[in-house]
C-alpha cells in the first residue's frame, strides 16, 4: 500500500488525501455516539452497584476502562474501511499496570481527531486517563462519560494566546489532579505537542524543519511524571490524518499503524526539559520508521 502521501508533507496538502467516504464518516459517528450512550449507561449501572464499595479513584479507573472498551475501541475497530494495527514489536504493559496498580504516562504524536480512538484501542487492556479540552466534557453522554472516567480537563482562556492560553491557576490544579491519579495507580495519556499537527500552518512548517517532524513537547507533565517516579511510554502512530484529516469532519478509509516503545525512566535525565526532548526524539524517530516501513510495502 505504501506510506500516505501526506506523511512527511508539512504542511499537508488536502488534495493529496483520498476522496471523502460518506459511508465511513456516517458509520464512524454512529459508532461513536452509540458507544457514548452505552458507556454512560454502563458507568451509571456500575457506579451505583459495585462502585459504591470503591474509592473515587478506583471507581474512575473502572469507569475509564468501560469508556475505552465500549466507546473508543469500537470506533477504531468497527468503522468500515478503517483498520488499526499494532506492530508486533510493540511493548506490552505488565499485569500491575493493567490492574491500575503501577502507573505509566503514555505520550503520542498528534495528527488527527482519530488519535485518541486509535491510541485507546492499541493500549487496551491498559486504561489511561486522557488530558482533553474542557469543552469536550460538556458533550452529552461522551463528555459525561469522560468526567466519570476521571479524564483531565484543560481549561483554555479565549482571550489568551489566540484561545490556546490556559485559565490562570488552572495548570497547577491540572497537574495536581494528574499527580493524584499517579499516586492512586492510574495511568495517564497525553499528546504533548498540545494540538494537532497541521491545525496551524506556522507551527506545522516549524515542525517540518525539525528532525523529528513533530512540534515541541510541553514539559510540565514530564516534570509531574519524574516527581512521582512514573515512567513514560512513548507511542508513535501513523495514518490517522489520512483517515481523518485536520480541519474537517469527513473521513476516509485507511490504515493506522501504532508502535508502542519501551518505558523510559525520567530519573535518567537532568530535568523535565531534557526528559521531554528525549521523548520527542523517540516518538519522532518511531514515526519516521513507521513511514519508512509503510513506504516499502507494496
Amino acid at each position: 500500500m505504501g506510506a500516505p502521501k501526506n506523511a512527511l508533507q508539512l504542511p499537508m496538502k488536502p488534495e493529496d488525501y483520498k476522496p471523502v467516504s460518506y459511508a465511513t464518516t456516517a458509520c464512524l459517528f454512529a459508532i461513536a455516539i452509540a458507544g457514548w450512550v452505552a458507556t454512560w449507561c454502563a458507568q451509571m449501572a456500575f457506579t451505583y452497584s459495585v462502585g459504591l464499595t470503591m474509592s473515587k479513584k478506583r471507581l474512575e479507573f473502572w469507569n475509564g476502562y468501560i469508556f475505552r472498551l465500549l466507546a473508543a475501541a469500537p470506533v477504531a475497530n468497527l468503522t468500515p474501511g478503517v483498520t488499526v494495527t499494532k506492530t508486533r514489536t510493540s511493548w506490552a504493559p505488565t499485569k500491575a499496570m493493567t490492574d491500575g496498580e503501577s502507573p505509566v504516562m503514555v505520550i503520542c504524536n498528534h495528527r488527527s481527531y482519530m488519535d485518541p480512538f486509535a491510541l485507546a484501542s492499541a493500549l487496551l487492556p491498559l486504561e489511561t486517563k486522557y488530558v482533553a479540552k474542557s469543552d469536550l466534557f460538556k458533550v452529552p453522554f461522551g463528555g459525561w462519560a469522560m468526567k466519570n472516567a476521571g479524564d483531565l480537563a484543560v481549561r483554555f482562556d479565549a482571550n489568551k494566546n489566540a484561545g490556546w492560553g490556559t485559565v490562570k491557576g488552572s495548570t497547577g490544579q491540572l497537574l495536581a489532579d494528574a499527580a493524584a491519579h499517579f499516586q492512586a495507580g492510574n495511568s495517564i495519556a497525553i499528546f504533548p505537542e498540545g494540538n494537532r499537527l497541521g491545525a496551524y500552518v506556522d507551527k506545522t512548517i516549524e515542525a517540518g524543519k525539525h528532525p523529528t517532524k513533530l512540534m515541541p513537547f510541553k514539559p510540565p507533565f514530564f516534570d509531574c511524571a519524574r516527581k512521582n517516579g512514573v515512567p513514560v511510554v512513548c507511542v508513535s502512530m501513523a495514518g490517522t490524518d489520512a483517515v481523518w484529516p485536520v480541519k474537517t469532519l469527513s473521513m476516509r478509509p485507511g490504515k493506522v499503524t501504532v508502535h508502542i516503545h519501551q518505558p523510559i525512566d525520567g530519573a535518567e535525565y537532568a530535568d523535565d526539559q531534557a526528559f521531554c526532548d528525549a521523548c520527542r526524539e523517540v516518538v519522532g524517530k518511531g514515526y519516521l520508521d513507521l513511514i519508512d516501513s509503510l513506504g516499502k510495502t507494496n
